[in-house]
């Protein structure tokens, strides 16, 4: 009788066991973001080397490719809640051992590379734990919202948390945000722990797909194949999603050398702080609309507007039309964001959500490292001498984008604004718009 009452309560309120996740959840990200930040300050401060910047944040990323697939079968086989405790302690571990290597001026860069390393390990084990989680204690009818209070906090944090961390830099220094750090994941666990008082275990034993698919199906990447063998139109979804975020992660890594190739610092920081009004706007739309019909539609639209925006910051170099721009596309790159994390929390059985969430992460991850290596040469070698002048594309496309510093980067966000919005059609054109009707729900997630 009282779970009943408890899940009916839930259809009109979150309940405090997911605000208690998600608040444990925000307090350590305000902790590793502000890391994040400093650590970065400090290497290119100690060395100078874009080299070394560059390799420190590859080995906070590449790690965790490799063991998210292992990562995600014990998240599903163990309690998720210890998962995120245990990972939780031992990243407060590794920064009492950074600690003291700051506080005996030992500190140097190769520690720092380990230190990311061991960081990205830990985080292949949390994120698949956290995101199952949330859907293990909320109903469906509320992963909507819960998707967009998720994207309240990632964008809060990544308007304030690089000036709070060079403030704090200036006066406290490194040892101090690591201490800052230290007691975020402390108080994240205990938060995380009281959530999971209130609902016992968060996950339950492992079970079966279907009964003639497999007995028993462990391993994350046989576990994906059987899921997407089952409902191909997941698949479909999947690398929808990955090609978008490929774009998107193309336009957000090169804007800032777009931006300042006619405009100063200053000018970057007030682009991406108006776009980052425009997350935090997208996310609480979300958060605030409650529960939306047709889910898949409402990503397909909110994307054809991400792409047509990331064509319009291609072909100008206004300073008012780059914030409006920005601004949109960080608006509906969120909410179409927290439509699709909703798609897969529905359609994912709970206990199979650690192991299917680590190969969507890995598959991101991929995109991202790859998006990021190539995007970079690419502007380099290809399309900024070709839009030089005297280049190979002087002549012809010169006089509708402009030829010069930035124009190269100018055309592949031309390219890959048109790119994303023929995706996003094709979407609308295909089976794929339907995919809310086509596929079944997974069983409730609060239910056992």
């Amino acid at each position: 009788m009282e779970k009943e009452n408890y899940q009916s309560a839930s259809l009109t309120m979150m309940g405090r066991p997911f605000y208690l996740l998600w608040c444990g959840e925000t307090v350590a990200l305000i902790g590793a973001s502000l890391m994040e930040f400093a650590l970065g300050v400090w290497v290119y401060q100690k060395t100078g080397s874009a080299l070394d910047f560059s390799g420190v944040l590859v080995a906070a990323i590449l790690p965790a490719v490799f063991i998210m697939p292992i990562a995600g079968s014990i998240v599903d086989r163990f309690d998720r809640r210890y998962v995120m405790v245990a990972a939780d302690l031992t990243a407060v571990a590794l920064l009492l051992m950074l600690a003291w290597f700051l506080w005996h001026n030992s500190l140097d860069i190769e520690h720092l590379y380990v230190f990311n390393v061991a960081m990205s390990l830990i985080a292949a084990f949390r994120t698949p734990a956290y995101t199952a989680s949330v859907s293990k204690l909320l109903p469906k009818e509320k992963y909507t919202q819960a998707s967009g209070l998720m994207g309240v906090s990632s964008n809060v944090l990544s308007m304030f948390a690089p000036l709070v961390a060079g403030s704090l830099m200036a006066v406290i220094g490194l040892q101090g945000i690591v201490f800052i750090d230290i007691t975020a994941f402390a108080m994240g666990s205990i938060l995380i722990l009281n959530a999971f008082f209130y609902t016992g275990r968060a996950s339950g034993n492992i079970g079966k797909i279907r009964a003639d698919d497999t007995e028993a199906v462990s391993g994350s990447v046989a576990l994906a194949l059987v899921f997407f063998k089952k409902e191909p139109l997941m698949l479909w979804l999947l690398v929808y999603t990955v090609l978008q975020q490929g774009f998107v992660t193309l336009a957000s890594t090169m804007i800032m050398p777009l931006v300042l190739s006619h405009y100063s610092e200053n000018d970057l920081g007030v682009i991406l702080t108006v776009g980052g009004v425009g997350g935090l706007i997208g996310s609480i739309l979300l958060t605030v609309m409650g529960e939306l019909k047709r889910l898949m539609l409402w990503a397909l639209a909110a994307d054809v507007i991400l792409a047509l925006c990331i064509l319009l910051v291609g072909v100008n170099t206004s300073f008012n039309l780059y914030c409006v721009s920005v601004f949109t596309a960080l608006l509906v790159g969120g909410f179409a964001q927290g439509c699709n994390h909703s798609l897969w929390m529905r359609k994912i059985p709970n206990k199979f959500q650690g192991r299917i969430f680590s190969i969507i992460n890995v598959a991101a991850l991929l995109t991202i490292s790859i998006v990021v290596m190539a995007g970079g040469f690419s502007a380099d070698q290809i399309f900024e001498p070709a839009l030089s002048e005297g280049g190979l594309l002087e002549q012809t496309l010169g006089p509708w984008i402009g030829t010069g510093k930035g124009r190269g980067i100018g055309l592949m966000f031309v390219i890959s604004g048109f790119i994303g919005v023929l995706i996003s059609l094709v979407g609308f054109l295909t089976r794929l718009r339907r995919l809310d009707l086509i596929v079944p729900d997974a069983p409730g997630s609060n239910e056992s």
